[in-house]
């Protein structure tokens, strides 16, 4: 079986549905689970798990970590990746169902000096009157953004901005609630030594949720 690795979850027809990364040994692939019940306490995963059997062609680096969003064509979502020598990706995919993929190329594709090797926790929405792509790229240890356009399937970013300064955020993912604000929640990672951790008992927390809005564009 797959191990459960990071993810998404989505209301596909009424029933939450985790849209996550499932690993087995070096193998990292999209998979599905959906709760069994309102409580959320219980999950079947799908029994046609990977939805996805490989990662895009090439010398892909990582192929995990997924945004989920969807259009008038039905679901599309993202996944971080890297090609090795180019730098960090978001592969983009389409489907009716969640459970049947069609790649469509890549949403949005950087540069290795500035932008990373490999992009980890892709977060895409739309905000106002833009897009935002939000990647945590290696090996830079921190979230960046860029607010641009969204046309015929791609992200055209504009500047590259660091998302927060504090040294810890990371793999920051964002959603929708009933106000219509877009939340963000990050992981702040530890910054003390691991001696002091362990003898904590506990590592890393999860951030304050931050409303996110555009200023100045």
């Amino acid at each position: 079986g797959y191990l459960v690795f990071s993810g998404v979850a989505v209301d596909y027809q009424g029933k939450a549905t985790l849209v996550y990364t499932g690993v087995s040994g070096q193998a990292q692939l999209p998979c599905l689970a959906t709760a069994l019940d309102d409580s959320l306490d219980s999950w079947e995963k799908f029994k046609g798990n990977p939805v996805i059997q490989n990662p895009p062609e090439g010398d892909v680096l990582g192929f995990r970590d997924h945004t989920v969003w969807q259009e008038p064509d039905g679901w599309h979502m993202g996944v971080g990746c890297g090609m090795r020598g180019v730098g960090g990706f978001v592969a983009h995919y389409h489907s009716d169902n969640l459970r049947r993929w069609h790649y469509l190329g890549a949403l949005c594709t950087g540069i290795m000096d500035t932008t990373g090797e490999m992009w980890e926790c892709p977060d895409f929405f739309e905000l106002g009157d833009h897009h935002v792509l939000i990647i945590s790229p290696i090996p830079f240890g921190k979230a960046i953004y860029s607010v641009g356009s969204y046309q015929h399937g791609k992200f055209i970013p504009t500047q590259w901005q660091t998302l927060d300064n504090g040294g810890s955020l990371y793999a920051p993912q964002s959603m929708v609630d009933s106000q219509n604000r877009r939340l963000m929640w990050g992981w702040l990672w530890e910054t003390r030594p691991e001696t002091q951790s362990r003898a904590a008992g506990w590592s890393g927390v999860m951030s304050i949720p931050r409303v996110l809005t555009l200023n100045d564009g």
